[in-house]
Formats: structure tokens, sequence, C-alpha cells
């Protein structure tokens, strides 16, 4: 979450999947809102921890102090 004062960062991870998911994943991406197949893998992520850890969850929600 990007707060006063302090830039939000990316970070890069790369996974393997079997090329049946990769392809499916392209199917349903034919049929949704989402932009690419990052965008998708983030909502995927950000959704399973919001459903499996929701106190995690939280957190990217919560503003962080502002260090001077």
């Amino acid at each position: 979450m990007e707060t006063q004062g302090q830039e939000q960062k990316d970070a890069a991870i790369s996974a393997r999947v079997p090329m049946a998911l990769k392809n499916l994943m392209a199917e349903f991406l034919k049929l949704d809102t989402h932009m690419n197949e990052s965008d998708f893998v983030r909502d995927a992520v950000r959704e399973k921890i919001q459903r499996e850890a929701p106190g995690l969850y939280q957190k990217l929600f919560q503003e962080k102090p502002v260090v001077a």
C-alpha cells in the first residue's frame, strides 16, 4: 500500500505451472476482465490470502508510519 511520502515497490516472482494450467488460464482470460496473466495471478494471490488468512490480508490496508 502506498502511503504519504513513500513509494510502493514491486517485486518480481516466477512460478512454473503445467502447460495445461497455463492454457486454462489463457482461456479464462479471454472470458474475464483481467488485462493479462500477471494481473490475474496478483488477483488470485490476494483472493487466496483474503479467504484463508483474513488477518494477514488486513495488513495490506493498514497505514505504515511515515519515516522522516
